[in-house]
């Protein structure tokens, strides 16, 4: 590329596109921006920048709906051997856990 940046596609979320999409990213509650710049240590990580109350019960009308989006793209991940079982188990308890979708 000499000298040239590579510009990231993005999803409606912002969130990068491409790669292995856990749940934890392509069912979307947060910005995560994955381009290293900024002060302290984003110039290292990125930056992460959750969604607010508002705009998650937009996404999700309710819980259920939040954990069968969680449920669906990790039984995707895990038919096309991205994750193992008990991974997957963990991602939808956390998202069984979670307060997404509730009033």
């Amino acid at each position: 590329m000499d000298g040239e940046r590579a510009s990231i596609v993005r999803d409606a979320f912002f969130n990068a596109l491409g790669g292995i999409r856990l749940a934890e990213h392509d069912v979307a509650t947060a910005v995560n921006s994955g381009e290293n710049t900024g002060i302290g240590f984003c110039f290292l990580t990125g930056w992460h920048e959750p969604f607010d109350k508002t705009r998650l019960t937009a996404l999700y009308s309710t819980h259920s709906a939040y954990v069968a989006a969680v449920k669906a793209a990790t039984e995707k991940n895990l038919k096309a051997g991205y994750i193992v079982k008990a991974d997957a188990d963990k991602t939808v308890a956390t998202a069984e856990r979670s307060d997404i979708g509730k009033s």
